[in-house]
């Protein structure tokens, strides 16, 4: 049973398909995972006994006929190794991302160029927004990569280890607010009734990409950074 005093990423850690009813109504479980469940909805302005209750039926119907993979994926994420996970997060969301990233920046600059007399207020700050967001992504990986995550397998805690985890949070964190810019932007990605199908497709990889990034910020903030942590 999800209670309001709950912790975001302790709920997505216990009840997986809690992430589909998070996106749904904007609720941030990857960077504010920390951040109690009520607090969260009501800084939406939704009245949180009434949200809570309704998710607590939406779950328990799901139970009866949802796959038990995703379930069983969370927790074979928290039993693995941090080695393990580190190995996952790159051959799983940044092999992932960076295709999409690639398949994006060709969609928007086409739909830009087709559309730009229509729909430049929306095209602008959404190109804009994106060339900010794949930048931070494409350096985050490689700092990942080539520097923390390496020196993450070798030294388990110290001072270091802590700052080089400290500083891909706050970095999570700012590519959280582009995406929130973006979702915005997009009216939660939905394309104007003129668009065309490049359009409507740009639209959909972008919401790929965001749902993507987020459980791929949610493995690192709160289950790879809180075992290397010690906490979990």
């Amino acid at each position: 049973m999800i209670t309001g005093k709950m912790k975001i990423t302790d709920v997505v850690k216990a009840y997986p398909k809690a992430i589909e009813i998070f996106n749904d109504f904007h609720i941030d479980y990857c960077c504010g995972g920390n951040d109690a469940l009520e607090d969260a909805v009501k800084e939406l302005g939704i009245e949180s006994n009434s949200f809570i209750e309704l998710l607590n039926k939406k779950l328990a119907n799901q139970a009866h006929k949802s796959n038990k993979e995703q379930v069983l994926a969370m927790e074979r994420l928290m039993e693995m190794s941090i080695p393990d996970l580190i190995d996952y997060i790159i051959d799983t969301h940044h092999l992932k991302e960076r295709g999409l990233l690639a398949e994006i920046d060709e969609l928007i600059n086409k739909v830009f160029l087709v559309h730009y007399e229509h729909h430049q207020e929306q095209l602008i700050p959404l190109h804009s927004l994106f060339s900010d967001l794949r930048k931070e992504l494409q350096q985050h990986f490689v700092k990942e990569e080539k520097l923390i995550f390496p020196y993450m397998q070798k030294n388990f805690n110290g001072d270091k280890g802590i700052n080089y985890v400290k500083s891909l949070e706050y970095e999570h964190e700012a590519a959280g607010n582009l995406i929130k810019e973006i979702t915005a932007c997009t009216n939660d990605f939905t394309a104007p009734e003129d668009g065309c199908t490049s359009y409507r497709v740009l639209f959909q990889k972008l919401q790929e990409l965001v749902k993507d990034v987020y459980i791929h910020i949610f493995i690192e903030n709160s289950l790879l950074f809180q075992k290397y942590e010690g906490e979990i």
